[in-house]
């Protein structure tokens, strides 16, 4: 059997279990007589968790035996220091006391520099997930500065037992034909992390364990610089302030749009006209939050935002601030807001104030202290 049909039965399987595992849970959360349970709720959260976990190894087994070079986004400059926090600031909360908790140095400077920024992140998600639940306990230690050369980054991981790193660098250069893991509960973590080596080859980048007796024994992944040849997005030549943020703003109504786009004159503004362009821009392009208005033809707010949770899931992609707009009652716009995973909500139309203090707080969450 080639790689190739493996692939095409893996497609089929993770499509059909996709499918079912969103019917049988939909059809779980309309029970009348049981919706109201808090264990209910529990169990179905516990479910989709222990669901989503096979679909990302299906995909992630696919991924691995494909002979094609992997497809990134566009090249762009973001600042890997702040990527890196925000990943580690994800998994720590999502893993709990479950894991090793990992830390990076609060007096870490901004490493900027130019890549795959989506892929980045997808690569990083892995590997720290990987060291993490390997650790179970303790803490890793994650710092990143910029390669000797200037001409990329380099990100230490040292977790708090060295074997840990030796094992996941042994991973992130292997074939996965001759990989055996000692542990079905590796397995997971083991896939993932076989991708995200994969995933590095492809960026130019390199992953070692480095032993030094002077020195706690890490694993190094080193990453190149990409040339920006793409040009897309707006010119060097517009008006925005450079610590402006890149903004989604989903919105049908053209007047609508236009006040917005006035309130964030100094910001990159990008336009989706309904819920489902909002989420294919979503997927191409790293922004540093959207702007979801609720009521619109298509694919509305709520089920947009939902659409890309589920995608920043299914890729292991750090979540983005997504703040719905919406004229709707407080208490609608709370419960509605809630169910469909935003970070927030401001009401229309908008008050110039309090758009103004949500950018202000992005702008100082994605700043690092020098």
């Amino acid at each position: 059997m080639t790689n190739q049909t493996i692939i095409s039965l893996l497609n089929y399987i993770c499509n059909e279990a996709r499918n079912s595992v969103q019917a049988s849970f939909g059809l779980m959360a309309l029970c009348p007589t049981l919706a109201p349970n808090p264990a209910w709720q529990v169990c179905i959260e516990n479910s989709k968790y222990g669901a989503d976990r096979l679909l990302r190894c299906i995909d992630d087994i696919r991924e691995l035996l494909s002979t094609e070079r992997p497809l990134f986004d566009p090249v762009e400059e973001f600042d890997v220091t702040l990527c890196l926090g925000e990943t580690i600031e994800l998994l720590n909360l999502a893993s709990g006391d479950r894991a090793s908790r990992l830390i990076l140095p609060a007096a870490t400077r901004p490493v900027p520099g130019w890549q795959h920024r989506r892929a980045v992140e997808q690569v990083l998600m892995r590997v720290l997930d990987a060291v993490s639940k390997l650790g179970r306990k303790g803490e890793a230690l994650v710092t990143v500065v910029a390669a000797i050369d200037g001409d990329g980054v380099q990100i230490e991981i040292v977790p708090a037992n060295p074997n840990i790193a030796v094992r996941v660098a042994d991973w992130l250069n292997s074939d996965p034909d001759h990989v055996n893991f000692e542990d079905t509960d590796e397995v997971l973590y083991g896939v993932a992390t076989l991708v995200a080596g994969k995933r590095i080859r492809a960026l130019g980048g390199t992953a070692e364990f480095v032993p030094d007796a002077r020195a706690p024994m890490a694993l190094v992944v080193t990453l190149p610089w990409q040339a920006n040849i793409e040009g897309d997005g707006p010119s060097e030549g517009s008006q925005q302030d450079e610590t402006g943020l890149s903004v989604l703003v989903a919105e049908d109504s053209d007047e609508s749009f236009l006040l917005t786009g006035i309130l964030l004159q100094k910001e990159s503004v990008w336009r989706a006209r309904d819920g489902l362009e909002a989420v294919d821009m979503m997927k191409t392009r790293r922004f540093d939050v959207v702007l979801m208005d609720v009521h619109m033809p298509g694919m509305d707010g709520y089920k947009a935002i939902r659409s890309m949770r589920v995608w920043e899931t299914q890729t292991g992609n750090a979540r983005t601030p997504i703040v719905v707009l919406s004229s709707d009652d407080l208490d609608t716009q709370t419960r509605s807001a809630a169910q469909s995973g935003c970070s927030g909500f401001l009401r229309k139309p908008l008050n110039h104030h309090d758009l103004l203090d949500l950018l202000d707080r992005l702008k100082a969450v994605r700043t690092v202290s020098a």
